[in-house]
Parts: structure tokens; sequence; C-alpha cells
């Protein structure tokens, strides 16, 4: 072999070399940035779940406003045995909730019932807006509103 030969294959051979270093060290790399995002992805799916209990701001457009709490369990169930909730994306979800209407007197004289869309900004908030309806005993329509709900974890 002359010496320009010998030249060209070792740079050659160093290069090729060179080039299997720069692909032996970036495939780590890509796995643990594959692995790292597939654990951002599943912390997020955890970081943004409603399972716990909430305090939270509610407003209507009968108009009324007050406090209420809210839990939500991981069966998809809430506080109660009539509502329910379900995940619809990442930071999404909405829940559905039915419960006894009274008149002045206490006596149950209907239902009201509900549906909310809700948006987690961060694990421990939430906003939701819905429309709810309150239903005589013989299944009427009496009246629908708008509810808005601002929520904040408690645990």
């Amino acid at each position: 072999m002359s010496p320009a030969t010998s030249t060209v294959a070792h740079r050659t051979r160093r290069r090729a070399l060179r080039a299997l270093a720069v692909t032996v060290l970036a495939v780590p790399s890509l796995v643990a940035v594959g692995g790292a995002a597939e654990a951002d992805t599943a912390r997020a799916a955890k970081y943004c779940s409603p399972v716990g209990t909430w305090t939270a701001q509610v407003t209507t457009s009968i108009p009324s406003a007050g406090t209420t709490s809210f839990t939500f369990r991981a069966d998809g169930t809430m506080g109660n045995d009539t509502d329910t909730w379900y995940r619809t994306g990442r930071t999404t979800f909405s829940y559905d909730i039915w419960h006894p209407h009274r008149d002045a007197s206490g006596n149950v004289d209907g239902s009201v019932e509900g549906h909310q869309d809700a948006v987690m900004s961060d694990a421990n908030h939430w906003t939701s807006h819905g429309v709810s309806q309150v239903i005589d005993l013989q299944g009427n329509v009496v009246s629908s509103f708008t509810v808005d709900v601002v929520a904040t974890r408690t645990s």
C-alpha cells in the first residue's frame, strides 16, 4: 500500500470510527429523551387528574353564587352515588350531577341535573362551564341555567 493510500485509508477509518462513536453516544441520549418524554406524559396525566377533594366558587345565571366542595374518585364517581365524571383529554374532564330539588319548605319537588366541561390549568386548579336544569316530579323542565365553577384542590 502506498503512503497516500495508507493516509486515505487511515482518514476513512478515523471518520468511520468517529461516526460510530457519535451514533453510539447518541442512541442512549435518544432512549433517555424518549424515556423522559414517556415519563413526562405519564406525570402530566397523573398531574392533571381531578381525583381528590376541591373547594369551588360556583356562579349561576339565576343569578346566584356560593361555595361548595367536590370529591372526584378514581372509579369515576363523585361525592355521592349519583354524580359521575370522566376524562375527556389530558387536561380536560366532564362531570354530570344529579341531586334532589327542594321547595321552600324542604320537600323534594324535583331534581337538578347538570353537565359540566372542565379544564385543569394545573394540578391544583380547574374551571368548568355547563348547563343545569330543574326538572319537576313529572319530568318537565322547570328552568335551565348556566353554571361556572372555579375550583382549588384541598386534598
